[in-house]
């Protein structure tokens, strides 16, 4: 009894997997309900007692792995140590890392992109409980390095989409040119980071950091 109940706690994770697999290969239109119970392991009528409508299943899955995303991104700025500058740029990583490359990451972006008009409520929630709270962590980080005296206030004020338009950028041709794109990420990620930086920071700042001082807790060399 306890495997059964253990399973069927399991289940609407299983079917929430199970959807994104096969909307992200198929696009929402075309794909049926009986292809994601077949990935899921189930029958058809088994994902109707937790999600009504296809519509409904989609909408809980975007729901789902963005919310994981987001929660994730909050505790790896909880626990970073250091400046302003160096959770910034920590704050980068970890959004090339579940965005750019990450397939769950990039697919949120493509099904807002192909299906959000089929979705306005759903485009709605995602940007107020999604982008919306993203957009404020960078602001956030962006105020307290003004506050420090570590970034220019002309400069950071408004620039939390200046901050991840890069992000988006290539996670956007990721999912057009996937394997064509030839782009080291790892050079662009280090590329978007030092221009950033070092347009953000006071010339007291930048002064510490090429001088191998710490800057409000300790930025490494880039």
């Amino acid at each position: 009894m306890k495997e059964r109940a253990r399973r069927k706690a399991q289940r609407p994770g299983e079917i929430l997997e199970a959807a994104f697999d096969a909307f992200a290969e198929r696009g929402f239109a075309a794909t049926r309900m009986e292809d994601i119970a077949a990935r899921a392991g189930v029958t058809k009528g088994a994902i109707y007692c937790y999600f009504e409508t296809k519509e409904r299943l989609f909408e809980e899955m975007v729901d789902h792995f963005s919310q994981d995303i987001l929660s994730d991104a909050g505790a790896m700025l909880a626990a970073a140590q250091g400046s302003c500058a160096e959770k910034l740029k920590a704050y980068l990583v970890y959004m090339y890392c579940r965005c750019a490359r990450d397939r769950y990451g990039r697919e949120m972006i493509r099904f807002m992109v192909s299906d959000g008009k089929s979705f306005p409520q759903l485009v709605e929630h995602h940007y107020r409980d999604f982008f919306a709270p993203a957009m404020r962590m960078v602001s956030d980080l962006l105020a307290a390095g003004i506050a420090s005296g570590e970034f220019r206030p002309e400069i950071a004020k408004h620039g939390a989409e200046i901050v991840v338009a890069p992000s988006v950028f290539l996670t956007l041709m990721r999912l057009i040119f996937d394997q064509s794109l030839e782009i080291d990420d790892e050079a662009y990620i280090a590329a978007h980071a030092d221009l950033l930086l070092n347009g953000l920071l006071t010339p007291a700042a930048r002064e510490n950091l090429l001088a191998g001082k710490t800057c409000g807790g300790g930025l490494a060399p880039i």
